[in-house]
């Protein structure tokens, strides 16, 4: 049985062909680059979702064609997607305005009028925090959150707010445009803070929309990831190159699909992910959110497990970015093998280069939309590998950070898998462990995760597999021991690097 899955990114759709017998069987992929991304006014993220749309269907004739496969033998089709985007939409689906990302920060100003004023617990008003909490268990922090980002439309694009039918993340609107169905997979509700957690009820909270002021006719029938929402419509079918009536499984979000992508699939287990963003997650048993580091166990597949996670908005997009800087001193493109040799020369500490990478702000272990990446330590010495090593180490200094956090939170896996673009580099699998002092594994296709998480729910869904196989099916490629010399070199620096953010931090306050 072949199964299509889509792994949405902020940068690239990956169409994912697996093959399901008693395994998930990776047969290939195309990855399009996505979509053109409008930054606005430094806070302001957008992307367009026909461009969404058309990266799909061409990515899925293409899928096809370059591996020999007839439309009639793609038995269902599913979703793995970035989260915490908002897509609004009129009553025929169609989007009043552009989609606003995870990246997207304009409704700081919705997130601060309603929490921050008060008696406070961490900057939030404790009333509302407990009432938040006792209702959905997840408090909408940041201007990041889709139902701030609802509330700035509405206060800010009257015109297009009134067009309204339903309030949508990335891969609900993609469901809708393969189905023609409005629902939300119940990670997704989750994500907005509106979905009712408290025991014996389910749903939407009537009373967590009414306190953020949500028009609850905007909001979809929640769905379960594992739930064929319906079949690919004949419009659809035609312009993606599949079959019509083809089943369609809801997948979900890119923690939950990435995790289960990893084989992460028992209690305590822990990965690593860094893709354009990147995030550390641990399955937990319960639904659980901690205010002190700004991390909160979200909703899966499975019901029975929960997945605790931080994210770090631009991981892989700083070494994007250190990539194409050098690229540009001498009007060349470095292939990710270049990019390796050069890190691999440089010694560990990067000859005291110092980088935090901060982009676009932090999320966790702290919610700061002002702090950005600093670059310290610069002198006549510093090469391109430096550089290169700087960013590496940044971001794998960042991810112990959030390791360490969720260690004193709950128990955290001593080897840990490591997955996404990244991890396709022998020396930056080599640099975590020695930042982290974890073992770290990899698995077969690191890049394709997301979708191949997406392939095993959509098989559960279709009856061909259970939760407890994927374990088993996931391969692990290579292991990576610390170093105890480079451990030890990165202890140092790691303080040094918390130092530098704290510092960082007041320097934006003022």
């Amino acid at each position: 049985m072949y199964l299509v899955t889509y792994d949405i990114g902020n940068s690239f759709i990956k169409a994912t062909l697996t093959k399901i017998a008693n395994s998930i069987e990776f047969v290939g992929a195309t990855v399009v680059s996505t979509h053109s991304t409008t930054t606005l006014g430094g806070k302001g993220v957008e992307q367009n979702t026909e461009q969404w749309w058309d990266s799909i269907c061409r990515s899925t004739k293409e899928l096809l064609k370059n591996y020999g496969i007839a439309s009639n033998q793609i038995k269902g089709i599913s979703f793995c997607s970035q989260m915490n985007g908002t897509v609004l939409v009129d009553e025929n689906g169609t989007p009043v305005r552009p989609a606003m990302t995870f990246l997207d920060r304009r409704a700081d100003q919705e997130f601060k009028d309603y929490f921050n004023h008060g008696l406070r617990f961490h900057g939030l008003n404790i009333f509302k925090l407990i009432k938040a909490m006792r209702h959905t268990s997840m408090v909408p922090v940041g201007g990041y959150s889709p139902v701030w980002k609802y509330k700035w439309v509405q206060n800010n694009e009257p015109e297009n707010f009134a067009k309204v039918d339903k309030f949508l993340d990335v891969g609900d609107y993609l469901l809708f445009k393969t189905t023609g169905r409005f629902v939300r997979t119940e990670d997704s509700a989750f994500c907005t803070a509106l979905n009712d957690c408290r025991k014996g009820h389910s749903g939407w909270s009537h009373t967590m929309a009414k306190a953020y002021g949500i028009n609850e006719n905007h909001l979809p029938e929640i769905v379960q990831s594992t739930d064929i929402v319906g079949h690919v419509t004949p419009t659809a079918a035609e312009q993606m190159g599949l079959e019509k009536d083809t089943p369609v499984i809801a997948g979900g979000g890119d923690v939950a699909m990435v995790a289960i992508g990893c084989g992460d699939t028992q209690s305590n287990l822990t990965g690593i992910y860094c893709g354009t963003s990147g995030s550390v997650c641990t399955v937990v048993d319960h639904i659980i959110q901690f205010a002190d580091i700004m991390m909160i166990a979200v909703k899966g597949p499975n019901p029975a497990q929960k997945y605790l996670y931080g994210e770090l908005e631009t991981a892989g997009k700083c070494f994007a970015w250190a990539r194409e800087l050098i690229g540009k001193l001498d009007n060349s493109q470095y292939s990710y093998e270049e990019c390796a040799s050069l890190i691999s020369k440089a010694e560990p500490g990067s000859h005291g280069l110092l980088f935090t990478p901060f982009m676009n702000g932090c999320k966790t272990p702290f919610e700061d939309g002002e702090i950005r990446s600093s670059l310290s330590g610069i002198d006549l010495e510093t090469s391109r590998g430096d550089l290169l090593r700087a960013v590496i180490e940044g971001i794998c200094f960042h991810f112990r950070w959030l390791l360490e956090c969720q260690a004193k939170k709950c128990k955290i896996s001593d080897t840990i898998r490591f997955a996404g673009g990244l991890a396709r580099i022998n020396i930056v699998n080599q640099i975590l462990a020695d930042v982290t002092g974890h073992t770290i594994e990899t698995v077969k296709h690191p890049q394709y995760v997301g979708a191949l998480g997406a392939a095993a729910v959509a098989a559960i869904g279709l009856g061909q597999m259970k939760f407890e196989d994927i374990h088993s099916y996931i391969e692990v490629t290579n292991t990576y021991t610390p170093d105890s010399e480079n451990h030890e070199i990165y202890n140092k620096l790691y303080k040094k690097f918390l130092e530098k953010v704290r510092s960082d931090r007041k320097l934006v306050k003022g």
